[in-house]
């Protein structure tokens, strides 16, 4: 098995970087929130349709994360 080699940064904007955390934090923010209203909802197809919203959210969030690890700021643009 050959080694697995790590992938080179991708050179974001700081402003990039940011929207990107402020992305996340706000999809992470909505699935507890979302996960939080679930007891409330009384249809079982509301319900269920509502886990998939949140699993939707949680997917999305761990993507952009594991975009994020990847990236850093351009080099010169570092505050």
């Amino acid at each position: 098995m050959s080694p697995t080699i790590a992938p080179s940064p991708i050179h974001v904007s700081e402003r990039f970087r940011l929207t990107l955390e402020a992305t996340i934090l706000d999809l992470e923010a909505g699935a507890a929130r979302d996960e939080r209203l679930l007891p409330t909802l009384q249809n079982d197809d509301h319900r269920r349709r509502h886990r998939l919203l949140v699993a939707a959210q949680l997917n999305r969030a761990f993507r952009l994360r594991e975009l994020l690890s990847r990236t850093s700021i351009r080099p010169g643009q570092a505050a």
